[in-house]
């Protein structure tokens, strides 16, 4: 095989996987989240499926990204009493993203 086309071949499949969705890439991208204003959060995600008050002030809030049916990605987001998110979790089948 040439060389040429080899090197062509390793690049092709280099770029198809960089577009691969997962876990971690979603990870990263919630993670950003940590520490900014929960309005900017409310603003970019729209308004959670559900919220809790938690002691001190301060609440979860709780948005479900995807078919509840068939998959779920359950992402909280923990608000201190200065509406600082101050720490995040998630857990579902379908907790991916493009990044």
């Amino acid at each position: 095989m040439k060389p040429w086309i080899l090197t062509a071949v390793v690049l092709l499949l280099v770029t198809a996987c960089a577009g691969i969705p997962n876990e971690e890439a979603f990870k990263a991208k919630v993670s950003t989240w940590q520490g900014r204003d929960v309005s900017d959060l409310v603003s970019a995600w729209g308004q959670p499926n559900s919220t809790l008050n938690t002691p001190g002030g301060g609440m979860v809030y709780t948005y479900n990204k995807g078919d509840p049916i068939a998959s779920s990605c359950i992402v909280d987001f923990i608000v201190d009493a200065t509406h600082k998110v101050t720490a995040w979790r998630f857990s579902g089948t379908t907790c991916r993203t493009v990044y």
